[in-house]
């Protein structure tokens, strides 16, 4: 049976997003949390602080993969990897890079209107990020919210992540949230227009997400020179990504839906 239907796909070329799941199950998701947690207390103590003081400052970790089996592993989820090589009807995928954003119970902030790519240095928007759920996401929790079909209306400047002020006018009514279980992914376009509200339940919302991107993409710093993962590049400007910071992504499916 096909993990992706032609009705997802359609939804994810029109609307820029679709939730599909849950595809990961319990035991898989225990072992992604209880990785974080490991990690959590490791990194709390190189800063000499407690877990919950660490928590209450640092919301949003990058290259997981590289700091822990279980998010390397996860990188090349059979599932997952397919639909979002099927999504992007690419050949070959590559990492971007995987980062995994927590809303504490009652402690977080709204993330404010904006797409992706802006802040990419990348040299052309062949990319999506698998959303994944660590916990159930609920609208009061935290969900993501999309403005559908706007990734169609092409890149925008950058926003001020501290002073936005996107104003969508009477079209705000045609937002969606789009609230998901533990274990679904919301695949969602590097163009798309979406944000998230503070978490305001006394549970955790947390996200792991795995950026997939067409493995022909080329590094262009002058799309994103301060990105950090410009620290990681050791190809020259204008070629492929190099594959030890940007590994491509194993598939056992070497057929894409055209």
């Amino acid at each position: 049976m096909d993990e992706v239907t032609l009705d997802q796909e359609e939804a994810f070329r029109r609307d820029g997003f679709v939730a599909i799941g849950p595809l990961l199950g319990a035991d898989e998701l225990r072992q992604l949390r209880a990785a974080h947690e490991e990690l959590l207390v490791r990194w709390a103590a190189d800063c000499d602080v407690t877990v919950e003081e660490y928590t209450r400052v640092v919301s949003q970790w990058t290259g997981l993969w590289r700091e822990h089996r279980a998010f390397a592993t996860h990188l090349h989820h059979p599932v997952l990897a397919r639909i979002a090589r099927r999504l992007l009807k690419a050949d070959r995928l590559r990492l971007f890079h995987d980062h995994l954003i927590s809303k504490p119970p009652r402690h977080s902030s709204t993330i404010p209107w904006h797409q992706d790519y802006p802040y990419w240095p990348v040299d052309r928007p062949r990319a999506l990020s698998c959303w994944l759920a660590l916990d159930d996401a609920t609208a009061d929790a935290g969900a993501l919210v999309f403005m559908p079909g706007a990734q169609q209306e092409g890149e925008q400047p950058p926003v001020d992540f501290l002073r936005s002020n996107k104003d969508w006018g009477e079209r705000i009514h045609a937002s969606r949230a789009v609230p998901v279980t533990a274990g679904t992914c919301v695949f969602h376009s590097c163009l798309s227009w979406h944000m998230s509200p503070p978490n305001a339940t006394d549970r955790p919302r947390r996200a792991l997400i795995v950026i997939y991107m067409d493995a022909d993409n080329r590094w262009d710093p002058d799309h994103s020179g301060w990105h950090p993962m410009n620290a990681h590049v050791t190809v020259p400007r204008g070629e492929r990504f190099n594959d030890d910071q940007f590994p491509l992504i194993a598939l056992a499916d070497p057929e894409v839906r055209s």
